[in-house]
Formats: structure tokens, sequence, C-alpha cells
């Protein structure tokens, strides 16, 4: 299949700028995976792709406020150059205690915070916009983050177990199989709560995060050969890697290889 020109412009998001994470304070451990920043490249825009990872984050962005929902596929939201981002990544399974909704109602949208937090978002909006600078943004959403926690019991662990499962590489047969042996549930059970918590099935989740350890194997200095590559991520094969790599970002291995690489 031939390569359209807006494929041919796609650009990682981590190869467009300055990305960086942060550990969170105890306060937000357990319900916060990291906050993050990311000061985007100035000079000409590129259509930048946001890979899914399997999960949600608030969002500070052109302005304000926004939860961008999990995605199946990479997001291309417009991105001036010389951006400048903030956001807080929850931790599997905390999202949806957060946001009062369960995350399959919101995959693939980027939605304003108020529509889950009403004036309290509106609030804290206003004083990220006051923010002279990314890095006290960061602090003020910390601090309400923090404050907010105080209302939140910490997330169900059996998520966090299946997220994990979901990213283990070496994890050979079925990942749903394993992941009912060992949290003794059944399958509309677990696939339920999957929806609830991650926004859809654990062989849509096993999946992205198959793609998310290609990725992690791609930012070797040296590069792997693509059959190579395809067996230590574990797809069947490398004809089994390029097709969900193309399907989830629209780029190839050896596209993404290039990019990522050392």
């Amino acid at each position: 299949m031939s390569r359209t020109a807006a494929q041919e412009a796609a650009v990682l998001a981590s190869r467009a700028g300055w990305y960086r994470e942060y550990a969170p304070t105890p306060l937000l451990a357990a319900h916060f995976h990291c906050l993050w920043s990311h000061d985007i490249h100035d000079g000409p825009e590129h259509r930048i792709a946001i890979v899914p990872d399997g999960y949600c984050d608030i969002v500070w962005m052109g302005g304000r406020l926004v939860v961008a929902g999990p995605d199946r596929r990479s997001a291309f939201p417009p991105i001036a150059g010389g951006e400048r981002i903030v956001g807080a990544r929850f931790t599997p399974g905390a999202a949806a205690d957060w946001l009062r909704v369960p995350l399959c109602e919101i995959v693939g949208r980027s939605i304003p915070l108020e529509d889950f937090w009403g004036a309290a978002a509106l609030r804290l909006n206003e004083r990220l916009g006051g923010c002279a600078e990314p890095y006290e943004r960061l602090l003020q959403l910390k601090t309400a983050l923090e404050q907010a926690a105080t209302r939140h019991t910490a997330p169900a662990s059996d998520m966090a177990s299946v997220f994990m499962r979901a990213s283990d590489l070496s994890q050979s047969g079925s990942v749903a199989d394993v992941m009912l042996d060992e949290l003794s549930i059944g399958a509309r059970q677990l696939r339920r709560r999957c929806h609830t918590h991650f926004g859809y099935g654990p062989k849509m989740l096993a999946r992205i995060r198959r793609f998310q350890g290609m990725l992690g194997l791609c930012r070797s200095p040296k590069a792997l050969p693509l059959a190579e590559l395809a067996a230590a991520a574990g797809y069947a094969d490398q004809a089994h890697m390029t097709r969900d790599a193309r399907e989830i970002s629209t780029l190839t291995p050896m596209q993404l290889q290039q990019q990522l690489g050392g």
C-alpha cells in the first residue's frame, strides 16, 4: 500500500521536542504514574503522532486543561511549534475513579477537564494560565492534584497487575488467560474491568503494550534486524509486527527505528 504524504510527515511526539518525566510525590504515587513536561520544537510544523500507551492523562495544552483518553491508534492533535505542555499520567486503574466515568466512554477523545470536575477545573485552569513558566504550571498542577488526592482511595491492585502482565514481552501464550489465572475472575468480569479502567479489553491492551515494548527496543543504539526485533517484542513474525505498527502508528518498524534509534 502506498504511503500518503501525511504518513510521510508523521513524527513521533518524542522526536518533536524535549520530553521529561517526573516521579510523583508520595501523596500522588498511588494515583499517578508520573508528571511530565514536553517542550515542542520551534520551526516548521510537523504532523506529530502521539502513539497509544494504555494510559490516560490530564494535559495542559493550548491554554486549557483536557483529559486525554486512552487511544487505540495514534492521535494527531494540532500542536504549534514552541508549545510548552505539561501533564499528569494516571496509574493503571486510577483514572475512572478520578473522572467518575468508565474509560471506554472517552477512548480516542480529548475532553475539557471541566466536563468532569466543573468549576474546580475552571479555577485550576485559570491558575495555570497565569503561570509564566512550565515548571510553575507543573507545580500548580501537582499541588492541586495532591489536594484532590485526599478525596480518593488508592486504586485496587488488580488493574496494575493486568497492566504489568500486558507489558511483559517475555509472556508466551494468551496474556488474557494468564490474567484470568492470576486474578481468579471470569472472562466477562476481566473484560468489563479492563473496559472500565483502560478503555478496551485485555487483548487490545496487550497489543498496545507489546507495541510500546517494541518502541523501547527501537531505542537501542544498535538497531536490531527487523525479524529479531519482531521476535524480541513478542510478535508472531515480522509481518505481524509491521501490520500492527502501521495500524497503530501509521509508521513502519523501520521508520520507527530511524526516529528512535540512538
